[in-house]
């Protein structure tokens, strides 16, 4: 008989492998699925970086990156969390609070019992360090089961304002001029993430770095300071106010007094911001008016939701500047949405800004007179008790002559075209007195686009150009006559005026004048595009003793 081959002993991995099968232990059981349910743990106000506009509702790792958030002077901090239970049962939840510096406690804050979803707390502020970061987490329970913790979310505490000044050096300051001013900010804490300037001392509430993107008067504070141009609105005593802010939300403010000196330009017509140059004023891309030129982050002229009408644009109302309806070195803004029966009046700041205060509505004159200033009937002469048939604004400037008095600017008055006919209305106080009819009693004017480029037939008095729709013809109309009895006799037919170019409303169609754009003494014409990009038609021909234009030079 064969004897049988001896046992081998296995090795040791394998033998351990063949016990641990054998003896495996029976699967973990599952959660019971009766267990109360914590989520989406959120703290308010919201930790953060207010320089990075970086926000989170709950920072799990404070050593990653910038660290966890930051929460600035707010009286309470609340944690909140969703718990529910799958059978409906009431919830108590207990939020804990960890001081995470060494030997920090934890303090636990137990919620009433209920069953709404949402579950919060509140944490006084007496209880966080400045500068301390802390943690907390949540659990509830049903009275019988327990759910597991949430994460840790931690947020860091800054109850300390940032520094704030401005500063401005000794040199004259003058209405129309732009001034150097210094800003400076720092912060010990959270550190500085960002400063706020504006001439008025009302600060919006909520700005923030990100505003930046769009503002020019929300600026970074490189190593602590920046520079910025102001230029002074009026004359006398001014202010630049400052507000700095840390990246725990919290302000500084300062301010700097000073006194601007009267402008030492002359006034102009079409001038919006007392530098002594005409202006022209463009919707941009998206419905403001500005100022062509100016910066894009600058504060808009006219904000698009100041605009009459219903567009909360700019870009489909007949606006119009050239003087102002009171004494002033800078002109107002008059605007009129097609179709509606009002017509108003938006007053300028002094630094060229027409839309921080509510608008006037402009009174529609009572009285009508022909051209020899005799009564006629209004309605006759096809004009309306309110301005919802007028087509064309254009403000023209003083119908008596445009030179200065004592540095002020001879009040302004308005040519528009009703059903089809030309007007021209006075002022009397602040207030349109009459209203003078220029052409006949046809509908003429209907086909015209008005623009008054102030001077620019020789003469002191301003000029109208008109260009015809239909063909494009532009046509100088001027003023004859003496200051005491101004002739308007060359106004009655748009068609007889002499042509001084063709610009088809296809390739211009936002065609406009505000006198001398390129400063050699002559009125120009200017074009713009749907973005708001200005092209200017320089005029052509004399100076003296007045300018005037017998054309236009290429577009530059």
């Amino acid at each position: 008989m064969t004897p049988k081959a001896p046992l081998r002993a296995l090795p040791a991995a394998a033998l351990s492998l063949a016990l641990g099968l054998a003896a495996a232990a029976p699967a973990a059981a599952a959660a019971d699925p009766a267990t109360p349910k914590v989520t989406a743990p959120r703290t308010s106000p919201v930790p953060g970086f207010a320089g990075e506009d970086q926000y989170s509702d709950c920072y799990t790792d404070p050593y990653s990156g910038s660290g966890a958030g930051w929460i600035g002077l707010s009286d309470v901090i609340t944690t909140k969390v969703t718990a529910t239970s799958a059978s409906g049962a009431q919830l108590q939840t207990t939020f804990q609070l960890w001081d995470t510096s060494y030997g920090g406690r934890r303090t636990d804050f137990p919620t009433p019992w209920s069953t709404y979803p949402e579950a919060a707390t509140t944490v006084s502020r007496d209880l966080l360090k400045d500068g301390g970061q802390y943690a907390w987490r949540a659990r509830a329970t049903d009275g019988k089961l327990t759910s597991p913790y949430t994460a840790w979310c931690y947020f860091r505490v800054d109850h300390t304002r940032p520094t704030a000044e401005v500063t401005t050096d000794q040199t004259p300051k003058k209405v129309g001029e732009e001034a150097t001013f210094t800003l400076k900010g720092s912060d010990s804490g959270s550190g500085i993430a960002c400063a706020r300037w504006q001439t008025s001392p009302v600060f919006p509430v909520g700005w923030s770095c990100a505003d930046g993107a769009t503002d020019s008067r929300v600026v970074r504070l490189t190593d602590g300071s920046a520079d910025i141009k102001v230029k002074p609105a009026t004359w006398g005593s001014q202010s630049v106010h400052l507000q700095t802010m840390d990246n725990a939300g919290n302000l500084g403010q300062a301010q700097v007094d000073y006194y601007a000196q009267p402008a030492t330009k002359p006034a102009a017509f079409g001038d919006i911001d007392a530098d002594g140059k005409p202006d022209v004023l463009v919707p941009d891309a998206a419905g403001n008016l500005r100022k062509r030129g100016a910066n894009p982050l600058d504060p808009a002229n006219a904000h698009r939701l100041a605009a009459p009408g219903d567009g909360e644009s700019w870009a489909g109302v007949q606006y119009t500047h050239r003087g102002a309806l009171g004494e002033s070195r800078v002109d107002d803004l008059l605007a009129h949405a097609p179709g509606e029966s009002n017509l108003y009046r938006f007053d300028n700041d002094g630094a060229g800004r027409f839309t921080d205060q509510a608008p006037s509505a402009v009174n529609k004159p009572a009285t009508c007179l022909d051209t020899a200033g005799s009564a006629i009937d209004c309605a006759q002469h096809g004009f309306g008790s309110d301005w919802s048939q007028v087509t064309q604004i254009a403000a023209y400037g003083s119908p008596t002559g445009d030179s200065a008095v004592d540095g002020l600017l001879p009040r302004s008055s308005l040519l528009f075209v009703e059903n089809g006919r030309l007007w021209l209305a006075k002022l009397g106080g602040i207030r349109l007195r009459s209203a003078t009819l220029l052409s006949g009693n046809d509908t003429r004017w209907s086909g015209y686009d008005l623009l008054t480029p102030g001077r620019a037939q020789g003469t002191d008095f301003p000029t109208l150009w008109a260009r015809s729709r239909a063909d494009g013809t532009i046509r100088a109309f001027s003023t004859k006559g003496t200051a005491d009895a101004p002739d308007f006799s060359a106004f009655a037919d748009p068609a007889a005026g002499p042509v001084l170019s063709t610009l088809t409303p296809a390739a211009h169609p936002r065609l406009g004048s505000d006198g001398d754009l390129t400063g050699d003494g002559l009125p120009d014409l200017w074009s713009a595009d749907a973005t708001g990009r200005v092209t200017v038609l320089p005029g052509t021909g004399t100076t003296t003793p007045h300018p005037t234009v017998t054309g236009f030079g290429p577009a530059v």
